[in-house]
């Protein structure tokens, strides 16, 4: 394994085990601020996909399409 990906590791196993157990935790004893999220998270992921999934395709100023 290089040290690269090493260090990856090292950053990248802690971090996700802190996000599994705070969503625990969130799901356990904050199930009420939980469900009290759930509209603004939903209304947030709206533009963050639109941004997101329209990233590759060319965009607006595609020269492709321009003939």
């Amino acid at each position: 394994m290089s040290q690269k990906t090493s260090r990856l590791l090292m950053m990248w196993i802690p971090l996700a085990g802190f996000v599994i157990l705070v969503g625990y935790l969130m799901g356990t004893d904050h199930r009420f601020h939980l469900f009290q999220a759930l509209p603004l998270l939903f209304l947030a992921a709206c533009p963050l996909m639109h941004f997101f999934m329209h990233r590759h395709h060319g965009g607006h100023g595609d020269k492709a399409n321009k003939e």
